[in-house]
């Protein structure tokens, strides 16, 4: 949760602007419209006993502090990606006229369709907020590649292109994750290509590097798809399973989901013996953080996502080597791709296109990675917002000056794949629906049926979001 700072006016959750603006008057005043101040008891008893001198020079003071926080512009940001407080107190320190109040809400998706919300935020920065449902909320912001403080051209193509609704842009880019595969340095003969690799290139290699006895145990497994749930789901979307937004839940494409279920059941039985083989090996010997996994000579490869690779110390990632996961030539970027929108009613709209000019730049983004250095803020917290910017210039030549490991391998900017529009609740949906599905039907031998997807979506209570 965004917690409260003096320099970005953090308001976790309905707090009236202006308390916040009150600590700019001094510890015990509140301030009042341009030129009325008021004092509490304490400040009273003390101005009884100054000159009528000195208390005049007092109210001269406090009229035209009032005066000057009342000019100032209050930019309201909902959000739910924690590093905004830091973006916030930056924006703060270095504008004198605006300022930045972050508001935090649980899913600004689901906040910012809602009826019962009173004060409408300038700016909205959060995942899901390519929803039918939400998009209609926002304006129309073409008109800030206008002035010349953006350009189209700074950022990756594929990821502009997803915020527009017909022609008109209403949404831009924040930050993505990517998939990969880690493998221990020991192995890189074992890595077929430098940069990326196909899901079959994975079971190739993996099964090159399995060891099996003559008992009929592993003691090496090349790749398990099923120790953990990402890389099922991963494999399904990427093989064109298409999970997206319909009315109120969601549709897939079923001939193409049935097809990857079964590839990935056939890699169990064809490479690692059966689901069942696989299942136990990941139980003896892969209960452990991914790194280590690979690190331990048990195993090849181990899926991962940009944001938990980059989050790795120097010591957990310093015998690591990575590959991204492609398939028909695209590297799907990961469903939590960060947007941000100006909506219809903001009050100021103008102040937010300067909040969003000065935010979406290289050297604003550079000074970010700077302070967070300077300052040991989260320095294991990957990238911009928790990921990739959306600017190529800073994956490029900013960000691997502090994730040295990306030196090696940035983000092919041809290859990537934007995810389809989801529901605002999409990670609920994908962890206690599709996954559980997945799972079952990957384990299935054919002696029990599995409950099918749209039985579970069914018998799936719509949860209620915290505003």
């Amino acid at each position: 949760m965004l917690s409260e700072s003096p320099e970005a006016g953090v308001l976790p959750n309905e707090r009236n602007a202006a308390s916040s603006l009150g600590r700019g008057g001094g510890k015990n005043a509140a301030v009042l419209p341009c030129g009325k101040s008021f004092q509490t008891g304490r400040q009273a008893m003390r101005v009884r006993k100054i000159s009528l001198s000195v208390f005049g020079l007092f109210l001269f003071v406090f009229f035209f502090a009032g005066c000057s926080l009342k000019r100032e512009t209050l930019i309201t940001i909902w959000t739910n990606i924690p590093e905004f407080t830091e973006y916030g107190e930056l924006f703060n320190n270095t504008h004198d006229k605006k300022k930045v109040v972050l508001v935090y809400k649980k899913n600004p998706s689901e906040a910012i369709a809602s009826k019962t919300e009173k004060n409408p935020p300038d700016i909205v920065v959060a995942p899901w907020l390519r929803t039918d449902k939400t998009s209609r909320y926002f304006r129309a912001i073409d008109t800030i590649f206008d002035g010349g403080g953006l350009s189209h051209s700074i950022f990756y193509p594929p990821l502009l292109e997803a915020g527009k609704i017909r022609q008109a842009y209403y949404l831009l880019p924040v930050s993505f994750n990517l998939p990969a595969v880690i493998f221990s340095k020991e192995n890189t003969a074992a890595v077929e290509d430098n940069y990326t690799l196909s899901i079959e290139q994975i079971k190739k290699a993996g099964s090159a590097f399995n060891e099996l006895h003559k008992n009929g145990t592993y003691s090496r497994m090349g790749f398990v798809p099923q120790a953990g749930n990402s890389f099922l789901y991963f494999a399904v979307k990427a093989k064109g399973a298409q999970f997206r937004e319909y009315k109120s839940s969601f549709t897939w494409n079923a001939d193409k989901l049935s097809d990857a279920i079964a590839y990935l059941k056939n890699w169990s039985k064809t490479v690692n013996t059966s689901s069942e083989t696989e299942q136990d090996f990941a139980y003896k010997y892969l209960s452990m953080p991914n790194f280590k996994r690979v690190t331990s000579g048990r195993t090849l490869f181990a899926y991962i996502t940009s944001d938990a690779l980059f989050s790795l110390t120097p010591e957990q990632s310093e015998q690591l080597d990575y590959r991204w996961i492609y398939e028909n030539n695209k590297i799907p970027i990961e469903d939590s791709f960060v947007t941000l929108g100006i909506p219809k009613h903001a009050k100021h709209a103008s102040a937010a296109y300067d909040f969003i000019e000065w935010f979406l730049s290289a050297e604003t983004q550079r000074a970010i990675l700077e302070r967070k250095a300077k300052q040991n803020l989260d320095i294991h917290q990957f990238g911009i917002a928790g990921g990739f910017s959306s600017i190529k210039e800073v994956n490029e030549h900013i960000l691997p000056l502090y994730k040295t490991m990306l030196l090696r391998n940035t983000p092919p900017t041809d290859m990537l794949g934007v995810p389809e529009k989801l529901p605002a609740d999409w990670e609920l949906i994908k962890e206690q629906t599709v996954i559980p599905y997945l799972r079952d039907e990957i384990k299935n031998t054919g002696d029990t049926p599995v409950l099918d997807l749209p039985t579970r979506i069914a018998n799936r209570a719509k949860p209620s979001y915290e505003q």
